[in-house]
């Protein structure tokens, strides 16, 4: 029987259902549910033990058991089945959003400055209140005891900021009364909240272990895209053996998501999560077929494993259609699957982007009363406003759409075989952070480093300038824009403030600012009522490059990249191409909406180029007469097609080498060999 990190193909079906009326959950038939699951043709199935209600589908001791269950253990006649027919069994636990727990143990419940404990059905617990941690640990180590190669520990973030009387007796202190993200105060209270659910995630997954030492666990992880105000960090995939969650965004947040899972994983591959209904809160509209196998390519072609939801009826039955369809899907996704799982493919390519859960802050925030602040909804499906996630993402898309691969960056520790690194607007760098990015560039690289990125530790501490100001060529001058500027000539608008710098004397200057003639959004001063538009160029540097060792440094003050626009994304890919190093293969007639990346098997002997063809609208057109050149030296011997085993013709024998692909309807990968 394969182990859990043999699997590439996933299921879950959620099981929140309550005990509210005496039918629910009454026809769950095990046999069923694993006969379908089977039909799916997946190789590994999470199976709940305890939902957000705190129903129990196994008779525990702790916690409450779903009162429909007339004394079955459901959860653990499922998991048996499973493994009988050759499945990986992993169970599904979650904490923090259990509402058991919180009616169990009020003084436990997390409190937010407003004096709220819950947010429409779910009930929240604080993980710095002792008999919730306790609860919790009990729970997974009844849950470790069955026959489960794996647990998945759900909600492991703050569904608010908690200001309970267990956050406040262990933060020692007074709460900063203002959000300031250039005041270490505030900061540090952050940093509380991130190593405060890091510390309950360790322990969690140690009290797994216990029972099972050999176990595989993994945390919720996909507030990684979700900012500072979830409260996740490092720590939560530090806690994890691999990294695994749940997104229902466009294609862009999936390509981005699943390349900072391969970043943050332990051990390969990461899990991507994604619902076949339209969203998590739909429970009967499906996603079309080829919607379904473009998400599970994506995943692929990125070197993960993909992973389906499905939601179970109340009354325990599952719809047999779609496990009928999701066969056939898992048919035609197994050359890609298997080529995935013998060779385990990982992200390869010279370009670094660099992403790190602390910078992804709200500046707009900053001054705001604390007392006077909420947060909202608890709902984490969305990515949250966040201008350094934003422009993440916006560069992201750029290099997507210039079909250059790209691997997340989460920490310098290594940064061997990039050739490039591009870090937008990380203002909270450590100093042995940017000894590293010194060393990088010294040693021949080039960065392209965005905003205020290196003006503070880790701490929100500053030294008044850049920490790399003599890499960057460029000085703060302790002042910050208003929020919209202009960039050089051709007056490339940016919303946002930025530092304000002078450049070193060696520093080559680009392009200057622009500012507009009056304060933004004046209500009786301005050039134009509707907008702000520019005034007179400044002495204010825009864009800059420093020659530092034997590389480079491309300094850009303004968050051009943030905006999804066309001139602000025309502007990105003339700077891309100027300075970031060209993809070893050049692929001709492809849209800008299709994906290209680059991976290398585990021996670093074979090659994989993927083209996922994922567009806005379904079906998907075709690609068309997709012409591959690889460059001189590029020493590939052979090449074969995914999709049917079929050697492809070079169409010539000299360098450089070239094919061609007639068509392509969802994506193709194209094994690489080595001479």
């Amino acid at each position: 029987m394969n182990q859990l990190f043999d699997c590439y193909s996933r299921l879950l079906i959620d099981n929140h259902i309550s005990d509210h009326k005496p039918e629910y959950m009454k026809r769950f038939s095990p046999e069923e549910y694993v006969r379908l699951v089977k039909c799916s043709g997946v190789e590994s199935s999470m199976v709940y033990a305890c939902d957000h209600n705190g129903n129990c589908y196994y008779p525990s001791k702790i916690g409450h058991v779903h009162n429909n269950l007339d004394g079955r253990d459901i959860f653990g006649e499922t998991v048996s089945l499973l493994k009988q027919n050759g499945i990986v069994p992993v169970a599904y636990t979650t904490v923090t959003y259990h509402n058991d727990c919180a009616r169990k143990f009020p003084a436990a419940r997390i409190v937010d400055m407003r004096g709220n404990s819950r947010d429409g059905r779910y009930h929240f617990t604080c993980p710095n209140q002792p008999e919730a941690v306790e609860f919790y640990k009990q729970q997974i180590r009844e849950i470790a005891a069955y026959d489960v190669n794996g647990i998945f520990i759900d909600m492991t973030f703050w569904p608010a900021v908690c200001c309970c009387d267990g956050c406040r007796k262990k933060y020692g202190k007074e709460f900063p009364e203002q959000i300031h993200w250039r005041d270490p105060e505030w900061v540090a209270f952050q940093r509380f909240r991130e190593k405060s659910m890091a510390d309950f995630a360790a322990e969690l997954t140690e009290a797994a272990r216990e029972i099972k030492p050999e176990i595989a666990v993994t945390h919720q992880f996909s507030p990684v895209l979700h900012g500072w105000y979830l409260g996740q960090s490092d720590g939560i995939a530090e806690a994890s053996d691999y990294a695994s969650g749940d997104f229902y965004g466009n294609k862009l947040q999936q390509r981005f998501a699943v390349k900072a899972f391969q970043a943050y994983t332990k051990k390969p591959p990461y899990e991507f999560m994604t619902s076949r209904c339209v969203n998590l809160r739909d429970h009967t509209s499906s996603k079309c077929d080829q919607e379904l196998f473009l998400s599970a390519l994506t995943t692929l072609a990125n070197g993960g494993a993909y992973f389906f939801i499905d939601a179970i009826n109340p009354d325990g039955t599952l719809s047999e259609p779609f496990y009928q369809r999701l066969g056939s899907l898992n048919r035609e996704l197994a050359p890609f699957r298997e080529i995935i799982e013998k060779e385990k493919f990982q992200l390869d390519g010279e370009i670094g982007l660099y992403f790190s859960i602390s910078c992804c802050v709200d500046n707009h925030l900053n001054g705001k009363d604390f007392r006077d602040f909420c947060g909202g909804s608890s709902n984490n499906m969305e990515i949250r406003q966040n201008a350094v996630q934003d422009e993440i993402l916006g560069t992201a898309e750029i290099l997507n759409k210039m079909h250059l691969p790209f691997r997340i960056v989460k920490d310098f520790s290594s940064l061997s075989g990039l050739k490039a690194l591009i870090i937008n607007k990380a203002a909270y760098l450590s100093g042995d952070d940017c000894n590293a990015i010194r060393e990088f560039v010294r040693n021949g690289g080039t960065l392209i480093a965005t905003g205020d990125t290196s003006l503070m530790d880790l701490n929100g501490n500053s030294c008044g300038d850049f920490q790399l100001a003599e890499l960057f060529g460029v000085n703060f001058q302790g002042e910050y824009s208003d929020t919209v500027t202009y960039t050089g000539k051709d007056l490339i608008l940016a919303k946002g403030e930025i530092p304000l710098v002078n450049a070193a004397e060696n520093t080559e200057i680009l392009e200057y600012l622009s500012l507009p003639d009056f304060p933004v959004q004046d209500p009786d001063h301005y050039a134009s009522i509707h907008s702000d538009p520019p005034g007179t160029e400044t002495t204010y540097p825009a864009l800059t490059v420093n020659w530092f060792g034997a590389g480079r440094c491309i300094w850009l003050a303004a968050p051009i990249l943030l905006l999804r626009q066309h001139t602000q994304q025309e502007f990105g890919k003339k700077l891309f191409r100027n300075y970031l190093p060209s993809f070893p293969v050049k692929i001709e007639n492809l849209s800008e909406s299709a994906e290209v990346t680059w991976l290398v098997s585990a021996d670093r002997k074979k090659h994989l180029l993927c083209i996922v063809n994922v567009q806005d609208e379904f079906p998907v057109i075709p690609l068309h007469d997709i012409k591959i050149t690889f460059p001189s030296g590029s020493n590939i011997g052979k090449i074969v097609r995914i999709s049917d085993g079929t050697e492809q013709e070079f169409l010539s024998t000299e360098s450089p080498v070239a094919m061609t692909a007639d068509k392509i309807t969802t994506g193709e990968f194209l094994l690489c060999y080595e001479n």
